[in-house]
């Protein structure tokens, strides 16, 4: 039986459990470095954010200035020129060439637009304000035929490798605008502009310059916010790693202080009890082998074994007691009310007069179950062990939403001053099972003076 129960109680020594209990160094947050590693991966998804908002504001504002091109090719071409395509110009007429030559220049030509040129369907230039391409023929590209059969505005980048676009070649990089225009005759031509790529760069940094700013605040008060943040996230994560850790540490020290005491246990009581049961049997038994002396009368033997039987029922009392303790009961099996029964029958084993009064209590959670049963055993045990009483009351009842559990007995009481002196000795179970009451948060009291008993009463909500 002894061995039984002590192999339930495995020993681990303090030193071993508070190595595995006490976070190493570098298990403990660091509140800089978790903020530090949050602020470079922020700078990085700051990185990206702005370099893809840099290519969609970059071709927003490409778009934007070719609309622009666009558009001032637009309103040349239906404002300014359109009425001025008479047939004349399309013979080739000199005064009809020299008319439109003189509005282009007054009206069309300038820092944005520096030449013009007007295209029939088969890719004869009727005019341009470089008059030595008047009359020649050249063969259209696909975007430019493309533009007349659909009367859409297109535009790309000059090619001044063409030799319709040599007189170009001075002017550098330029973007030519076409679309469709009508003659006085109804005849569709191909107007064309070429703007310097200076002044669209232009309209594309007016763009960019506008969105800029904003996304520059926008990415820095994205910063501002987020590493303070971070900084309270993480000092909670410290906060709460170092409660765990704290927590796990004195969850380990309390299964430390229940072996102490379980062995403690065992040694002052059944291993006691066993031993002086060895010693009187074996002394019996001596003086019924030696032949040299007198054989114990009947009355002495029956004696002696009485003795051995009390001793031995004592001990085993106390074991199954200890059995409770290390193995309690299955409370979702049996059910909490047996569950205190069963400590009830240890405490009538050992000549104590036991009353138990459970109401009708509501089905509880198995947190809720557990804390009860062990607020119970540990008042049970210390009545049995300490108080030297006759009678033992436990009331298990529901009042005004909680479930209380009182344990009251008629024994010697104490004061504070030695129950801090037991605790000094190391008989800490009420003290375990205060921080056990605490952390679930019920409440716990303990009402005892020398010489009236103890009553010890257990709050714990019921939901």
């Amino acid at each position: 039986m002894l061995q039984a129960v002590t192999a339930r109680v495995p020993w681990v020594s303090s030193r071993a459990a508070r190595r595995r209990a006490t976070p190493r160094p570098r298990d403990v947050i660091s509140v800089s470095r978790e903020v530090l590693r949050f602020v470079l991966g922020g700078l990085l998804a700051a990185v990206l954010i702005a370099g893809g908002s840099f290519w969609a504001v970059s071709s927003a504002a490409t778009g934007d200035a070719i609309n622009s091109a666009e558009l001032v090719t637009q309103l040349d071409g239906h404002g300014i020129v359109e009425p001025s395509l008479s047939t004349a110009l399309l013979s080739g007429d000199p005064d009809a060439v020299a008319n439109l030559d003189r509005i282009v220049h007054e009206r069309v030509l300038g820092d944005r637009v520096v030449r013009v040129k007007v295209w029939t369907g088969r890719g004869r230039v009727v005019y341009s304000d470089a008059r030595q391409l008047i009359g020649r023929t050249y063969e259209l590209g696909d975007d430019e035929e493309h533009a007349l059969a659909t009367g859409e505005t297109d535009s790309e980048l000059s090619d001044l490798t063409k030799p319709e676009n040599r007189y170009e070649v001075a002017f550098g990089t330029l973007l030519e605008v076409y679309m469709p225009v009508h003659a006085a005759d109804g005849r569709s031509l191909l107007f064309e502009t070429y703007q310097r790529d200076a002044v669209i760069e232009a309209d594309r940094a007016r763009v960019w310059s506008g969105l800029f700013p904003a996304l520059v605040a926008g990415i820095a008060l994205l910063f501002v916010v987020e590493v303070p943040l971070s900084w309270r996230l993480a000092r909670r994560l410290e906060r709460s790693g170092r409660e765990r850790a704290a927590l796990l540490e004195r969850a380990i020290d309390s299964s430390e202080l229940e072996r102490r005491r379980i062995a403690a246990d065992l040694h002052d009581g059944p291993v006691q009890y066993l031993t002086a049961l060895s010693l009187s049997l074996g002394v019996t038994a001596e003086a019924l082998r030696d032949p040299s002396r007198a054989a114990p009368d009947s009355a002495a033997l029956v004696a002696s074994l009485d003795e051995a039987g009390d001793r031995s029922r004592t001990a085993i009392r106390e074991l199954r007691s200890l059995i409770l303790e290390v193995a309690p009961a299955d409370l979702a099996h049996v059910g909490l009310a047996a569950a205190i029964d069963r400590l009830a029958a240890t405490a009538r084993d050992s000549g104590l007069m036991v009353r138990v009064h459970a109401g009708n209590v509501p089905s509880l959670s198995p947190d809720v179950n557990a804390l009860i049963y062990r607020a119970a055993q540990e008042a049970i045990r210390n009545v049995i062990k300490h108080a030297r009483a006759s009678t033992l009351t436990i009331n298990l009842v529901q009042h005004a939403g909680a479930v209380v559990l009182e344990v009251v007995d008629d024994g010697k009481g104490f004061d504070r001053d030695q129950l801090q002196r037991r605790r000094q000795q190391g008989h800490v179970g009420l003290s375990l099972l205060e921080d056990r009451v605490g952390r679930a948060g019920a409440r716990l009291t303990i009402d005892s003076a020398g010489g009236r008993g103890t009553t010890v009463r257990l709050e714990v909500s019921a939901g």
